[in-house]
């Protein structure tokens, strides 16, 4: 018997078969879903080396697809969890059922404290510390990805010991002088801190790692009340403060006025703000000459200070210099730390204060290195104009700017009066003349200190034997 087979039931048997094919695409979908494992980055800011009394951990965790759902340590010490701490994070909302689509990047950073302080359970000896970041992915059957840290420490609660070797230190405001001391075993950090200022010390010999040297200042700028404290850290954190017998002379800088409109012959702004625009192009065009000029002389100011202390991270970790540093035979013209008012049209505009030595003797005068060491820079550098930058180890750095023409280049290991450029008038200058000055971990400092032979005798090298 004939029978009669319709379109519907061809319909039927391929919206079946679609049907099923979607129902499978979601049933794939939802196991890949599940089974991801899909976690976030963790990262330690900086990684410990030990707990200590108080250790500050930060901990910087981002996922680039899910929300991060909760960061959590645990500190543990003989088989046994002794401090948990937890970070829950308020996850953004999002369409949870929509399982195809990834929710927005998200990143949170975590500083959380451990160590005696806050464990007292703590003790001296050895200890782990686990720390995990987890998301709210459907990964782990619902239980949401998750990346785990484990760090095994030493724990220590004893700070530092310190003993100082020199018996006396004779700062002038707005100079340097040096203290020897040493450290206990375990010490990973040691320097002298003058109120906002830090300097590191350095091994006195490769052989005595223990015994540390430190040039420190008083910068023109601090209160000469302001106590000197040397400063002690151990691969666990704890921080000894130790005082030094010392003495501080205040010094009263001089004051000079600069009239804009009569520098040069009235030319000033003329002649240096649009070769320091030129050369700096990521300086915006403030609409006129004086505009520039301030912009030149406060923020491009405060650029350059900034880099002189990342100069001052690359130093040699001992002396290369050796006995005074030499001061070129020529005028004054400026002295360290003159406060400077600027007038334009008989109105004040500015005040700055120069730290360096103005030095001119004949145009174009040879230049030549104060003393042994290593040029760290050596080109265009913003109101110094053309300039080098020398560095003679534990800090010590030597700056030379408005030259004229460079004849050293980074890297190039100098000695003491070679010749490294001539005098000009390049960046900031109203003629012809060498902007000296001292550096101290890249905090300007009085030269006049460093062309004393006696005082380099008294404060360095009579130092460096004991």
């Amino acid at each position: 018997m004939f029978k009669f087979r319709g379109k519907s039931e061809n319909g039927v048997g391929a919206g079946v078969v679609f049907f099923l094919f979607i129902l499978a695409a979601i049933f794939l979908g939802l196991a890949w879903k599940v089974s991801s494992r899909e976690a976030p980055t963790l990262i330690l800011q900086k990684q410990p080396k030990g707990l200590g009394r108080k250790t500050e951990l930060v901990v910087e965790a981002s996922d680039s697809k899910h929300n991060l759902k909760m960061l959590s340590l645990e500190v543990e010490q003989n088989g046994q969890v002794i401090h948990r701490s937890n970070l829950v994070i308020s996850a953004r909302p999002h369409l949870s059922w929509k399982f195809w689509r990834s929710s927005p990047a998200s990143a949170t950073s975590w500083t959380v404290l451990v160590g005696r302080e806050v464990i007292p359970e703590l003790k001296e000896g050895r200890a782990t510390v686990r720390i995990t970041a987890s998301n709210d992915s459907w990964g782990r059957f619902f239980r949401g990805g998750r990346t785990e840290t484990t760090l095994d420490l030493p724990v220590r609660f004893s700070a530092p010991q310190v003993g100082v070797l020199t018996t006396q230190h004779y700062i002038n405001q707005g100079g340097c002088d040096m203290a020897v001391f040493t450290v206990s075993a375990g010490t990973t950090e040691s320097g002298i801190r003058v109120g906002d200022y830090y300097f590191p010390s350095f091994p006195i010999k490769e052989s005595k790692p223990q015994t540390r040297l430190c040039i420190f200042a008083f910068s023109y700028n601090v209160d000469p009340s302001t106590v000197p404290r040397i400063v002690a850290r151990d691969d666990a954190g704890n921080e000894t403060l130790a005082t030094f017998t010392y003495k501080v002379f205040p010094k009263k800088f001089h004051s000079d006025t600069i009239d804009l409109d009569k520098t040069s012959g009235g030319k000033f702004l003329e002649k240096v703000v649009p070769p320091i625009m030129d050369q700096t192009p990521e300086l915006r065009d403030q609409g006129s000459l004086i505009k520039n000029f301030l912009l030149i002389n406060g923020s491009l100011r405060q650029e350059d200070a900034q880099k002189l202390v990342a100069f001052s991270t690359r130093t040699a970790p001992r002396l290369l210099c050796k006995g005074p540093f030499l001061r070129l035979p020529s005028k004054t013209e400026a002295s360290f730390a003159d406060y400077r008012t600027y007038i334009y049209g008989g109105q004040p505009v500015d005040h700055q204060t120069h730290l360096g030595f103005d030095l001119a003797e004949s145009e174009h005068m040879p230049v030549r290195a104060a003393n042994d060491g290593v040029v760290v820079f050596a080109g265009f550098f913003g109101i110094y104009g053309n300039a080098v930058v020398i560095d003679h180890g534990c800090g010590v750095q030597s700056l030379y700017g408005h030259l004229s023409s460079i004849g050293v280049k980074e890297g190039d290991a100098v000695k003491k009066e070679k010749e490294i450029g001539r005098s000009g008038q390049t960046g900031l200058a109203g003629g012809d003349h060498l902007h000296f000055t001292m550096l101290l971990d890249g905090i300007p400092v009085n030269p006049v200190e460093w062309w004393d032979p006696h005082w380099i005798h008294d404060r360095i090298e009579a130092k460096l034997q004991l």
